[in-house]
């Protein structure tokens, strides 16, 4: 049994060793466009597989930008638009919204820690 606990305590030294340290995103802050659309922008300190997603204030995806596209990292700024609605097109519900990013080769998340609300149809904000 001790075997085992210093074979895990050595593993989990080594992953964690290996896996990259410090930010991976910076600049995550969403822009208001006209209509009901909006456009999240963000930079990366280097370059990923990353899945950019809209979550609501209970952590659920209302809606993937992009599944899994290759961003370049460095001064490079990567905008996504969004319309304001599901992947059914429907339009989301009132509340907060954040941007969520998936780096798969630093296997991180970023969260941008600016929400968005979205008002009810016809409301004023």
């Amino acid at each position: 049994m001790a075997a085992l606990v210093a074979a895990t305590g050595a593993a989990v030294v080594v992953t964690q060793h290996l896996r990259d340290e410090g930010p991976v995103a910076t600049s995550i802050h969403w822009k208001t466009r006209p209509g009901p659309r909006y456009r999240a922008c963000f930079r990366l300190t280097r370059t990923d597989l990353v899945e950019v997603s809209v979550v609501d204030s209970a952590d659920r995806v209302a809606r993937v930008l992009t599944p899994g596209e290759q961003l370049a990292g460095g001064d490079a700024a990567h905008c996504f638009d969004w319309d304001g609605r599901t992947a059914g097109g429907q339009p989301v519900a009132p509340g907060l919204y954040h941007l969520r990013l998936d780096l798969r080769r630093a296997d991180r998340v970023a969260v941008s820690g600016e929400r968005l609300r979205i008002a009810a149809p016809g409301a004023t904000s």
